[in-house]
């Protein structure tokens, strides 16, 4: 007997019904209230110029109302698809790159080539999503579109093109000083030209998406079951994220950068009952519109009660899709990964090799860096060699910057390490949990009120943000036992709300948008003596219990019933790796910044090198951020001497090239 078709929530079309009236409620009656019913609709279709009411509406609401509608829809399909294709409920539409790649295209041409600006911005933002959606495509195309390496392509394209624009912003932020706000995603329109633009190529993409529907349907099954019913699996996933890519890349060259709108609609439309893809695609469409929709009213509203500064739709779409993430804590299971869908980086998991050739070679590689580092320089003479009798003298310039960067980096990669392994989940790292964007905003909250407590006070402020979200993650995920898929989930939805803060300090620009830059950038040249002695003692306490986690860390892959049986207690266990990854993670965030990056990058260095147990690939992916960082802290120093860049986007280029190179050189083989 065939099982019955899932039919639909009874919930569902009431409650997106309900989330439309409330988004047309709110930005519509405002202008009821000022304007004739029959007045207001006319504006439309055509502006009284003799009624300033009716050219306001005309000319920028009406257009900015339609704005948010299209693109919110269109992104809320991306998202489901994009997640569909990779079977993973944290990726969205912004993890290919395109938002940094249009970003990075958009600086370059405007510090450089200035003429491809006055003949289209939105080509050249197009052409900039479109090269590095093309680069992810190219380093996993041999991999056979694998949804991990996808993942893992994309979010370190991200990171890479994300670190040169920061790097262009702190150079030469004078002439960039538009892009803040385009980062952070604007709305506001002047007239219908861009919706007129705009709509035929939303339309004829989305289109195209629900076309491939009935074929996106077998992924369901697994790779292998969708291939053995004649699914052509790579080309499937080809299309779809080329599709995904196109309709980012048209919105992006409009708006800017909309966040999380192509993560919470797909995670709201299976909150309310989606069951089937069919239902996920329209609800993901529906709810997409209606959120931006909402979002871009309440950044409005925000925007009249703020003395003239610009709230951006970003932010508001921020604060709207975290409390969205927290409702799905309540009901999502721990499905990750797709049926039949090996939980580790298909084709990318090298062979193990011994753990002592990679450790010797860090090592050496470690002291050559020490010796460069306090050696080897520029000077107000050029280039010359400090005699070792003499590196006491340098070691107040160069010193404690190189320790904390080495301590930082053996932090973050033992932090990363421990998430990874805890979530299940190759995307994971430290800031996904908060804990860095806790202290990240409490460095935000100092800039809006105005404080200026100096250097301890930072570092307190920056203690006191860490610890408030990590007790407020411990809260969010108890009722699941401290899951792994629900620590991620709670940990994005906190990030949201951290980021929502950052993009509206940034959006408004000028020095406090430098300084909050700059610092989130990593910067090693404000550390002391005592501040780097002191994280490095911390990391050493902290690495040395993390080793004797091994053990636990290698039981609890096989599962809460396994390990139970073999005596171990899985809720405790999980606020132990838990507390140990965030004091791993606010150490190093305390005193140099959110350096993201190496907590991502660092572990799947040390899988490139064929470390796959526990305790060897803690060891060396702590050597490998301690290296990484080391070398991004000279670079920084003397790339471009006297002047300095943050040593966090340092090490995003240099680790990005790594492991690109890793990730292109294995597809080959």
């Amino acid at each position: 007997m065939l099982a019955a078709r899932p039919g639909v929530a009874p919930r569902l079309p009431l409650l997106v019904a309900l989330l439309w009236a409330l988004a047309l409620a709110t930005a519509i009656l405002p202008w009821l209230v000022k304007m004739d019913p029959a007045a207001f609709v006319q504006a439309f279709w055509q502006a009284d110029g003799d009624s300033y009411q009716q050219v306001l509406v005309h000319y920028s609401w009406a257009p900015r109302f339609a704005m948010a509608i299209l693109i919110g829809c269109g992104l809320g399909l991306a998202g489901a698809v994009l997640q569909q294709v990779l079977g993973n409920p944290l990726a969205s539409p912004t993890t290919l790159g395109v938002g940094a790649g249009a970003q990075l295209s958009l600086a370059v041409a405007t510090l450089y080539l200035p003429s491809a600006l006055a003949f289209s911005p939105d080509l050249v933002a197009v052409a900039g999503g479109l090269l590095a959606a093309g680069l992810v495509v190219a380093l996993t195309w041999r991999l056979g579109f694998s949804p991990v390496t996808v993942i893992l392509a994309g979010l370190v394209i991200s990171f890479f093109l994300g670190s040169l624009n920061a790097a262009f912003l702190l150079l030469h932020g004078e002439f960039l000083g538009n892009l803040f706000i385009w980062g952070a995603g604007s709305l506001v329109q002047n007239d219908w030209r861009v919706f007129a633009e705009l709509w035929p190529r939303v339309v004829i993409l989305a289109l195209a998406m629900v076309a491939l529907m009935r074929p996106l349907q077998l992924l369901q099954l697994g790779a292998q079951s969708a291939g053995s019913l004649g699914a052509k699996v790579g080309m499937l996933r080809l299309l779809a994220l080329l599709l995904v890519v196109l309709m980012t890349a048209s919105v992006v060259s409009r708006v800017g950068v909309i966040a999380f709108v192509g993560l919470a609609a797909p995670v709201l439309a299976r909150l309310l009952g989606a069951r089937t893809l069919a239902q996920k695609l329209l609800c993901s469409t529906l709810l997409g519109g209606g959120l931006l929709l909402l979002a871009d009213t309440f950044a409005q509203w925000a925007t009249s009660h703020t003395q003239g500064t610009l709230v951006p739709t970003g932010t508001a779409t921020a604060l709207i899709g975290g409390p969205i993430i927290l409702l799905a804590l309540r009901s999502l299971r721990n499905n990750r990964h797709m049926p039949n869908q090996d939980s580790g980086p298909a084709g990318f998991a090298p062979r193990r090799r011994a753990l002592t050739p990679p450790v010797v070679v860090i090592g050496l590689l470690l002291l050559l860096m020490i010796g460069l580092s306090m050696g080897w320089s520029p000077g107000l003479t050029g280039w010359g060699w400090t005699p070792v009798p003499d590196w006491d003298q340098a070691w107040d310039w160069r010193g404690p910057r190189l320790l904390a960067a080495m301590a930082a980096g053996v932090a973050l990669g033992l932090a990363g390490t421990i998430i990874q392994r805890l979530t299940g989940n190759v995307m994971a790292s430290p800031e996904i949990l908060g804990i860095s964007g806790g202290a990240a905003l409490a460095m935000v909250l100092l800039t809006l009120l105005g404080l200026s407590p100096g250097r301890p006070g930072q570092l307190l402020a920056g203690a006191a943000g860490g610890a408030a979200v990590l007790a407020l993650l411990l809260v969010l995920s108890r009722r699941h036992r401290f899951a792994g898929h629900q620590l991620l989930l709670g940990g994005v939805a906190l990030y949201v709300f951290v980021d929502a803060g950052l993009r509206l300090v940034l959006a408004g620009g000028g020095t406090d948008a430098v300084k909050l830059l700059t610092w989130m950038s990593g910067s090693t040249w404000l550390v002391t003596e005592t501040e780097a002695v002191s994280l490095a003692l911390l990391s050493l306490l902290l690495a040395a219990g993390t080793l004797l986690c091994s053990r636990v860390l290698t039981v609890m892959p096989l599962g809460e019933v396994p390990a139970t049986a073999l005596g171990l207690g899985i809720a405790r266990a999980r606020i132990l790796l838990l507390l140990l990854a965030a004091l791993l993670t606010a150490a190093a965030t305390m005193v140099i910044g959110p350096l993201s990056f190496v907590g991502l990058i660092a572990p799947h260095l040390a899988r490139v090198l064929g470390q796959q147990t526990v305790a060897r690939q803690l060891v060396v992916a702590a050597l490998a951020g301690a290296l990484l960082l080391a070398l991004a802290d000279y670079l920084a120093r003397v790339l471009m001497f006297p002047y300095q860049l943050p040593a966090g986007l340092l090490a995003a280029l240099v680790g990005g090239v790594y492991f690109l190179w890793g990730l292109s050189r294995h597809g080959r083989g």
